[in-house]
Formats: structure tokens, C-alpha cells, sequence
């Protein structure tokens, strides 16, 4: 007899729906599973068949053939063995198809019968939600992220002997609502930061504008501090935002169970002897990288130019795109890579320069060291904010430090003025613009273009470098509410390119 269920699988980010069919007819007893399966997939004969047992159901030894459809579709992980339980004893008679017609099963089974969260089920609930498909059998541990999904009648099950319950109508589904929290958190505070008025402000404009930006400067200055308090000041998520997210960590399985929507704009701080595989995603199926993982946050990179060549390199496209396209055997994966990317480096392998005095690295040893990020990667970054060292007084004074909170203020109203002008361009920040709206919303004055002009034949600017200025200067214009960008806020933002012409 031939029964037909539905499973899911994560592919890169997004859901699939995996259809799983069972047929079980005479001849040779034997358990035979096809359709491009991983190992861990070809294990669940094993785990399904215990599980039934142990569940109080005898099967006649017959030939079960189980397929999971699509087949050119690579399988891996062990959401499918509830699903693939569930159409075997629907091929014995014993589930009746019309009960599981419109079900999809997600679920590791243990060998005594207990189920077993799995990763992914947003995305593939998701998915299920636009297939048509109302009604999901969930682990009980991964019910919380389950009932993010809208509209959607979610059962949490604890054993195999739930399911068999529910399928024969001895459990009554009630609707799950959607419950999100509150917007909390600990984040670190800006008013711990002594001195360094500058470097703040250039971070204000940064987050104003998720604009990338380079900390450069001796070691102890603060720019790791700095930069580790960005995310208390970086304007909240929107809906649509915090579900893309939580999709991104519910694919990446780093989503805790009990968890709710992400509230907060994340922030990942790679070491940098972190691969350029596990900084765009890698893998066979390839799993979300740091660069997706900090989509809609900041990615920080502390010693830029420790990380290797390759790393660097790497991130130009994202960078530019705000994507990653990864070919594959198995197919093109996209991930998102609308990331704010905060770098923080020395200014010679010693990080005492420019202190010639205790600068113990020759100009060629300096040059070398700042070689290590290329032009086209300082093109890519927004601003250079050069740190100097905290001046004695600063630490003592006692001078109370502007906080997160009236920081954040200014960033999330520069942040809604952004979000009114560009509500039909389907972007969220300046440094998102780009074609035809940039040249609308980042026009120049006569006045201001000839400050550009003398800039590009001191700096040798690029293309690029101009572009991303004239954005800075539209984000400057934001925080000063001001419609049209002005003089001051062009030399504003072209003091903010302090890397150029550092030997």
C-alpha cells in the first residue's frame, strides 16, 4: 500500500517541502530509503523501526520502500524520521491517509519512541505556510519557535505515541498565538567611554546610517570599547527584520528554544583566525557564515590586518552587493549580507605610530602593515576614524560621558526620517542607496561640489570613496534635520576619511 506525507528540510536559509512516501507490498522482507540522503538520513531506518516497536506497534515483515521527494534535492539532518514513521504505518492501514493529507511532520525520534528537536523550523514552517500546508506536528521542545509562524495550527508532541494520538483525534488542536516580548536587554553603555568625544560622534553618524566603518589608532585607546557598545545605540528591528533573523539563526541552529522573535541587532566578533568559508557559509548545503549571521548588525573585526589575505578580500563583494551567491553542486544558495561592518586595527605592528617617539617600526615596516588592507577595501569603508590615545585628565576628570540612551535617541530619529523618505524604495538606511535615488537624495550644491573637488585633487578620492562620503554627509544631514545637505556637512564627512595618506 502507498501512503504520501510532508516533511521539510533547510536549504541555506529558506524551507523546502519534502514529500515522504512509503510503499509496502510482499516479497522479501527488507527497509530500503532513497532520494539523495546525507548519512545521517540513511540512519533513520534504524531509529524508525526501534521506535515503532517501542511504541507498542508490531509491523509484518514485509518490503518497505521509503522515498523523499524531490531526489535531486541532497537530504541531510534527522527532521524527516517522524514523517517517515508516520507514512509507514499509513501503508499498513493503521494511520488512515485523509488524516495526514494536509499534516507535516518535523521530528528526531529516539529508539524508545520520545521525539526529539530538531533545527530549522521556522523556515520550514514558513514554507509550509505558503504551500498551502495549516497544520504541523513539532517537537515539544521547538513548540516556542513553532508559534512564530502565523496562521499556523502547531502541535507539540513529546513522544510517537502523541502523534498517533493526535492523527486518531484523541488530542483537539487549539490555535497558538504569537507572543513577543518586550524589547530588553544588557548592552553595554556608552557613558563608560572616557574621552574620545570624536571617535562617539563618528560612530553616531555610523550607526545613524549603517555605515561601515575602520577604527584606527594605538592600543588602548578605545576602540574596541567603542566599538562593542555600537549595538546600544543602533536603532531597534523592525518586524519584518527580526523575522529575517530569526529565520537566519533558526537555519543556522544557534536559535534557543524557548527563544521569540530577536529582538536585538546582532553582533558577531569572529577571531581572525576565522576561514573565509566560515565567514560567508559553507558546507555541501552550504549553512549561513559570520557575514549572514550579522545581517542587519554589526560584524566587528578586531586586528583587521591579522585576519588573512583571503578573509579580507572576501568581503569586498558582500560588501558591495549586500549578498552572498554561493554555486554549489547542489545549487545556487543566497544569503543576505546587509551587514554594518566596524573594523578596528594599529597603525603599525608595534601600535604605537603616530607616536614617533615610541614608534619603534621603520616606514617601510609601517607601510607594509597598513598594505595589508587594500584600496578597494578602504574604498568599501564608509569612514576611517583615527583614535588618539586617552589623555590622563580624560580618565580622572570625572566629566560625565553622553550615554547610550541619548545617543540612541538621536540615531532612531535620524533613523525615521530615513525610513518616511525611502518608505517606497523598500531600503532602510542611507548607505542602502543606490542608481537613481542616490543621485535624488545625495544632490550637491554648487558650493558643496567644489568642496568635493578640492578634496578629490588632494585625496585622490575613487569613484567609490566619493559616493559613500555623499552618503555620510546625507546621514549628517539627517542627525542636524536638515533636508538639504549643506557645506558643513560635506567637511564633515570628509574629515571622517582619515586612513587616506597614511604612510
Amino acid at each position: 500500500m502507498y501512503s504520501r506525507v510532508y516533511s521539510g528540510i533547510v536549504y541555506g536559509i529558506e524551507g523546502k517541502i519534502i514529500t515522504v512516501e512509503a510503499d509496502v507490498s510482499g516479497g522479501l522482507p527488507c527497509f530500503t530509503l532513497v532520494g539523495l540522503l546525507a548519512s545521517e538520513v540513511k540512519e533513520a531506518g534504524e531509529r524508525v523501526k526501534n521506535a515503532i516497536r517501542n511504541s507498542g506497534y508490531q509491523l509484518q515483515a514485509k518490503r518497505i520502500t521509503v522515498n523523499l521527494s524531490p531526489a535531486d534535492i541532497r537530504k541531510s539532518g534527522t527532521g524527516f524520521d517522524v514523517a517517515i514513521a508516520v507514512s509507514m504505518l499509513c501503508s499498513y492501514g493503521i494511520v488512515k491517509q485523509e488524516s495526514i493529507s494536509d499534516v507535516l511532520f518535523l521530528g528526531e525520534l529516539g529508539l524508545g519512541g520520545e521525539i526529539k528537536p530538531v533545527k530549522g523550523i521556522l523556515p520550514i514552517l514558513d514554507e509550509a505556510m505558503h504551500s498551502g500546508i495549516h497544520t504541523c506536528i513539532v517537537p515539544a521542545d521547538n513548540l516556542c519557535e513553532a508559534k512564530l509562524v502565523h496562521n499556523c495550527n502547531v502541535v507539540g508532541v513529546h513522544s510517537f505515541c502523541d502523534v498517533i494520538a493526535y492523527l486518531s483525534g484523541e488530542e483537539v488542536l487549539q490555535p497558538q498565538k504569537v507572543s513577543v516580548p518586550e524589547n530588553t536587554g544588557n548592552l553595554s553603555d556608552f557613558k563608560d567611554v572616557k574621552g574620545q568625544e570624536a571617535l562617539v560622534r563618528g560612530v553616531t553618524i555610523a550607526a545613524a546610517g549603517m555605515h561601515n566603518v575602520l577604527l584606527a589608532g594605538p592600543p588602548g585607546s578605545g576602540k574596541t570599547m567603542i566599538a562593542k557598545r555600537i549595538p546600544s545605540i543602533l536603532p531597534d528591528l523592525t518586524y519584518d527584520e527580526r523575522v529575517l533573523m530569526t529565520k537566519i539563526y533558526s537555519a543556522a541552529g544557534l536559535l534557543d528554544r524557548k527563544s521569540q522573535l530577536l529582538m536585538h541587532r546582532p553582533f558577531r566578533s569572529p577571531h581572525h583566525t576565522i576561514t573565509k568559508y566560515a565567514l560567508i557559509g559553507g558546507g555541501a548545503i552550504p549553512k549561513p557564515g559570520e557575514i549572514t549571521l550579522a545581517n542587519s548588525g554589526v560584524l566587528f573585526l578586531d586586528e583587521f590586518p591579522e585576519f588573512s589575505k583571503s578573509v579580507i578580500e572576501v568581503l569586498r563583494q558582500p560588501m558591495e552587493e549586500r549578498e552572498i551567491v554561493l554555486s554549489k553542486i547542489h545549487g545556487n544558495f543566497r544569503f543576505p549580507a546587509d551587514f554594518m561592518l566596524v573594523a578596528a586595527m594599529n597603525l603599525c605592528p608595534c601600535g604605537n605610530y603616530p607616536n614617533i617617539k615610541r614608534c619603534t617600526c621603520s616606514v617601510s615596516e609601517r607601510k607594509r602593515y597598513i598594505s595589508k588592507i587594500s584600496q578597494p577595501i578602504l574604498d568599501r569603508m564608509d569612514m576611517q576614524l583615527l583614535a588618539a590615545p586617552v589623555a590622563y585628565e580624560d580618565l580622572y576628570a570625572g566629566k560625565a560621558s553622553v550615554s547610550s540612551k541619548e545617543i540612541k535617541e538621536q540615531v532612531s530619529c535620524a533613523h525615521k526620517i530615513q525610513q518616511r523618505r525611502y518608505e517606497k524604495l523598500g531600503i532602510l538606511f542611507n548607505s542602502q542607496l543606490d542608481g537613481d535615488s542616490f543621485e535624488k537624495y545625495c544632490s550637491l550644491s554648487a558650493s558643496c561640489k567644489e568642496i568635493m573637488k578640492t578634496a578629490n585633487e588632494k585625496l585622490n578620492l575613487s569613484a567609490r570613496a566619493n559616493a559613500r562620503m555623499r552618503k555620510v554627509a546625507r546621514t549628517i544631514a539627517d542627525l542636524d534635520h536638515s533636508d538639504d545637505i549643506q557645506e558643513r556637512h560635506v567637511l564633515e564627512a570628509l574629515s571622517y576619511r582619515g586612513m587616506e595618506g597614511i604612510s
